[in-house]
């Protein structure tokens, strides 16, 4: 059986991310497979995240912003001054292609197109079994394949799905000044959806149908809401569909174990790197798996160190969830009142848990308190009832 330092369990963009930060670092010398069963070689999806600080893969985001509009289900137009932090758009072949292109200069590296079917850690070493009924050895494996479980009823279980074009038109039709975070300004069907708009040119243009739901809808009820959209409300006349992508991310309040055993590390999505409230992942995603590599370079462990109290955002989280899983109030509406009650730089910070005691009460004091209120009982008595049965780790 042959033995890697590494071995990285999935290789989309957490496992491709932890690679390139380890094959340029002082680890670089270390031993890697990566075991993903498919190419990563093509446009599958595209990353849209904010952030203030300069990004690692920075040269070849598509577009970036200083400023974005939100529409309320009324069709009012609020432009939002990011105070700092832009928007950004990657596309997932640029990043593919960059991480692929850097990590072939880099030795020793190995990859093995193939599905993990178990990782057990046997207190020395881990082993790694595929389909193809091989087994690898390693002395740590980080894993992005561990798939959340999603059916326990005391947990808030709902999906982010959506469906994207990148459509083109003969005469210029976007203003690549103005992309729309949240158009609200549709039919919400009970649900929270809303259109996402970036412009990448005065033709060109990302457009997708976002829901915030339990279930998934039937296929064609995506490209029903978009080709609507495009016709009547962005009455294009012609356009040309030059990319399709469907998505399906999870915004749970599932609880996550960082460390299943001493010597697995999940990441990404896996590893609870996805905001629960959001569906966010690439910027959070990228910040871990730094802090990561450091301290496996400073220390020899993975291991990062987390405040208790920072656990609060985790619970703002199952809040927020529950008033949408409840539909105790509009979820258009209490986006746009957190817009437009608090600097936008504000709601960015806290989204992405980075916000003070003080901030945090002003963002509070922005939504329907009397239906939030309601929703902290309702967690705190989902919380209490998984405790009690144990349930407070997958």
């Amino acid at each position: 059986m042959k033995h890697y330092d590494y071995i990285i369990c999935g290789g989309g963009m957490a496992g491709l991310s932890l690679a390139y930060y380890l094959k340029n670092s002082k680890l670089a010398d270390k031993s890697v497979l990566i075991i993903e069963p498919q190419e990563k070689n093509t446009n599958d999806r595209t990353w849209a995240f904010w952030e203030r600080e300069v990004n690692t893969f920075e040269s070849f985001l598509i577009k970036k912003w200083d400023n974005v509009q939100l529409i309320d289900a009324n069709g009012n137009k609020q432009m939002l001054d990011m105070g700092g932090y832009q928007y950004k758009l990657l596309r997932g072949k640029d990043f593919y292609d960059f991480v692929n292109a850097d990590l072939q200069r880099h030795q020793p590296i190995e990859w093995l197109k193939d599905t993990v079917t178990s990782i057990k850690d046997n207190t020395n070493s881990v082993v790694v079994e595929t389909t193809d009924g091989q087994a690898y050895e390693a002395t740590l494996v980080f894993d992005s394949t561990y798939q959340l479980n999603l059916t326990q009823p005391l947990n808030h279980n709902l999906l982010q799905h959506f469906k994207g074009y990148v459509v083109r038109t003969a005469q210029a039709a976007f203003n690549p000044d103005v992309p729309v975070l949240m158009n609200f300004n549709i039919d919400q069907k009970q649900d929270c959806r809303f259109m996402y708009l970036l412009p990448l040119d005065a033709h060109t243009a990302l457009v997708e149908y976002t829901i915030f739901s339990e279930t998934l809808l039937p296929s064609d009820d995506y490209d029903a809401a978009l080709r609507d959209y495009l016709n009547n409300d962005l009455q294009l006349p012609e356009y040309q569909i030059l990319e399709e992508e469907f998505g399906v991310i999870p915004m749970s309040d599932v609880p996550t174990t960082e460390r299943p055993s001493p010597r697995v590390v999940r990441i990404g999505t896996a590893g609870g790197y996805t905001n629960p409230a959001t569906g966010y992942t690439f910027a959070n995603t990228q910040r871990k798996l730094k802090k990561l590599v450091e301290n496996l370079e400073q220390t020899g462990s993975p291991k990062i160190e987390a405040s208790i109290f920072d656990n609060r955002f985790r619970f703002y989280a199952s809040v927020l969830l529950n008033v949408l899983e409840q539909k105790r109030h509009s979820a258009a509406d209490i986006f746009a009142m957190l817009y437009r009650k608090n600097p936008p730089a504000r709601v960015f910070s806290f989204l992405d848990g980075h916000t003070s005691l003080a901030e945090e009460l002003k963002i509070m004091n922005s939504v329907p308190r009397g239906k939030f209120l309601a929703a902290v009982g309702a967690v705190m008595i989902r919380k209490t009832k998984a405790w009690l049965n144990g349930q407070l780790h997958p």
